[in-house]
């Protein structure tokens, strides 16, 4: 009874409602944005040539955008200008004669003439684009290995050109234009969904850090009450149980959000799966939220500590790129557990465990704290 009377008086504060709301207007943002139509990125490209390869590189791109937005340029000079003008988020400039690159590439494993992309500044949308150029152009490449290395290997590098003619039949008719690669998870999850929406690759961590935040709420709320003298008449033997009770139920309605952002979002993988990691993450977050609370004691020392805490923990964990080379740090980080949990089981185990041993610091802190009153 004393729950539910709590989160009916939480249901009464403006600032916990405002933060239920952060949820809904975010996956709504980037749903809007992901359903318009210049997509994830505009980019400029300039191809001169009227050879072979950059015919299928223009026809590429015109056919198959993904989640970008291809303008094509005659001038080179335009695209430089529109990018410094922030029209377009990059340009790309192909040199002339796109065969002769392919060829050296394919024979060399280098070339001197290189296609070049314009940008304003360095950052993830570049690596991005880089890579979503580099995907267009290797199959061409691809396929001149392949014709070259026949050539050298079966007809001694002198084919006729019925010969050559049908290595390049032979090669066509085989369909190589998938994935070499396909990528999934140790739980065997499929990964090849081709509706990926990049806007919403971070959603998962964005709400984790979010849900991170909203314990660290929770702990600006109980010293609220500590001091308006709440606990005076809730008092509890079992007092972990019932702070453990008490965070719960500012985090649960959090969590619901979370649970309809990720399936709103289209990056929900599966019902079971979803509840068990959301529940372990749960438990983690009240334990550290706790556990900051009991060290820092200070609704003033907490807003300090929170927004380094979250950017901290955006940085630790694969929220927008994963540092492999702070793996050691990461694995401080709450959120570095969550996000792989979802698709290792090792994770999820690793992630109780911190639970359980912030739980027992907190455990320790507090009984030292008790007895030395």
């Amino acid at each position: 009874m004393k729950y539910l009377l709590l989160l009916k008086r939480l249901l009464k504060k403006k600032s916990y409602i405002a933060m239920l709301l952060v949820v809904p207007l975010m996956v709504l943002m980037l749903n809007a944005m992901s359903a318009a139509p210049s997509g994830l990125m505009t980019i400029g490209v300039y191809i001169p040539g009227d050879d072979s390869c950059s015919k299928w590189l223009k026809e590429n791109l015109e056919s198959n955008p993904g989640s970008l937005l291809f303008k094509f340029y005659d001038d080179a000079d335009a695209v430089v200008k529109d990018v410094e003008s922030q029209q377009l988020t990059e340009g790309w400039i192909v040199p002339e004669d796109l065969d002769a690159l392919v060829g050296n590439m394919a024979t060399k494993g280098k070339t001197k003439t290189k296609i070049e992309i314009v940008i304003r500044e360095s950052g993830l949308t570049h690596m991005l684009g880089r890579e979503v150029l580099s995907s267009r152009v290797y199959p061409m490449i691809a396929r001149q290995m392949a014709i070259y290395y026949i050539s050298k290997n079966v007809y001694g590098d002198n084919p006729t050109e019925d010969q050559l003619n049908h290595i390049i039949e032979t090669y066509d008719n085989y369909e190589i234009n998938g994935n070499l690669f396909e990528m999934g998870y140790v739980d065997g999850t499929d990964n090849s969904s081709e509706d990926t929406n990049y806007l919403m690759m971070p959603l998962r961590g964005i709400l984790a850090l979010w849900l991170l935040l909203c314990g660290i709420a929770a702990s600006m709320y109980y010293l609220e009450d500590e001091a308006s003298g709440l606990f005076i008449w809730w008092k509890t033997r079992c007092f972990v149980l019932r702070d453990l009770l008490y965070y719960l139920v500012i985090i649960f309605i959090p969590t619901i959000m979370v649970l309809v952002g990720l399936y709103w979002g289209g990056v929900f993988t599966s019902l079971g799966r979803e509840i068990a990691t959301i529940a372990a993450y749960d438990f983690v977050v009240i334990v550290v939220a706790i556990f900051i609370r009991e060290i820092i004691h200070s609704i003033k020392g907490l807003g300090i500590v929170t927004p380094i805490l979250i950017m901290a923990s955006a940085m630790l964990s694969p929220v927008f790129i994963d540092f492999k080379e702070g793996r050691a740090l990461q694995r401080f980080c709450p959120t570095f557990h969550y996000l792989y949990s979802i698709h290792d089981l090792y994770y999820l185990k690793s992630l109780l465990i911190y639970g359980i041993a912030f739980l027992i610091l907190w455990y320790i802190i507090n009984t030292i704290k008790r007895h030395s009153k």
